[in-house]
């Protein structure tokens, strides 16, 4: 037994009216391949709306299933879901909430975010490692500060309270639409908070700067500027490997972002 884990966390991007030749029609086929090519165990998707997500699971044949559900007060609209490998996990339990201060409540938004945004955790049972692990996927607004903030707080407070049910190792992922030195990500990177169960370590430590890039694309394949996408591990986990996946297919890229992979190792 390893007792390693590849992650993936990856903003697939849903059609815009100026999304052209990179609607989802032609990019399906290469989000689907990516996602095989992985051979990631968890991956946090954002921007996934229904019919992305049947057109997703049809191609994968069985080898992933999928948790999670939408944004809006009927659980329909985008969600951040969390495909999980068949052969390698186990779920044994999912749930989403809303970043907002009445997180229960569906289709709830932060005062100022442009729309609800959500957070989807489970708990899994990962045969390479032997225990159980608890994974976040989410997506912040891409407006409000403030709303980024308060989503950071509110996943905070899920994480240490499921702590108290059962502390698990922890991965925190997903487009955060925030910059490395914002407060959203300084609270979450340098553990700026009060919940003495919870020290969380981004992979962009293991990242020299020169290695640092913007993990938004916009389809072009450049890689000016800071990354916006985040995977966080907790104390239990140490890193092995971490990348952007700057895959294109005949030069074509299957999304507006570089999907960021991860492979964690149980500490002994």
């Amino acid at each position: 037994m390893s007792q390693a884990i590849k992650i993936a966390s990856f903003n697939l991007k849903h059609d815009s009216p100026f999304a052209r030749k990179n609607t989802w029609f032609y990019r399906r086929e290469l989000i689907s391949e990516l996602i095989r090519q992985s051979n990631a165990a968890i991956i946090g998707v954002q921007e996934l709306i229904p019919s992305m997500r049947e057109d997703i699971m049809a191609r994968l044949s069985g080898r992933y299933s999928i948790r999670g559900f939408g944004r809006n007060k009927r659980m329909g609209d985008e969600q951040s879901a969390i495909l999980l490998k068949n052969d390698d996990v186990k779920v044994s339990f999912d749930k989403v909430f809303w970043l907002s201060k009445h997180p229960e409540k569906l289709g709830s938004r932060a005062y100022y975010a442009v729309f609800p945004r959500i957070c989807t955790v489970c708990e899994a049972y990962v045969e390479e490692l032997g225990t159980k692990v608890r994974v976040y996927n989410t997506h912040f607004d891409h407006i409000c500060g403030m709303a980024r903030v308060l989503s950071v707080r509110i996943i905070l407070q899920y994480m240490h309270e499921l702590n108290q049910t059962e502390k698990l190792p922890t991965v925190l992922m997903g487009d955060l639409n925030a910059k490395p030195n914002s407060k959203p990500i300084r609270i979450l990177a340098e553990n700026l908070h009060d919940y003495d169960d919870l020290r969380l370590t981004s992979i962009w430590e293991n990242f020299t700067q020169a290695e640092i890039f913007n993990t938004y694309h916009g389809f072009k394949g450049k890689r000016k500027g800071d990354p916006i996408d985040y995977i966080f591990f907790s104390e239990e986990f140490e890193l092995e490997d971490a990348y952007i996946d700057q895959t294109s297919f005949d030069g074509r890229y299957p999304s507006d972002h570089y999907p960021l992979v991860a492979t964690l190792r149980l500490k002994k």
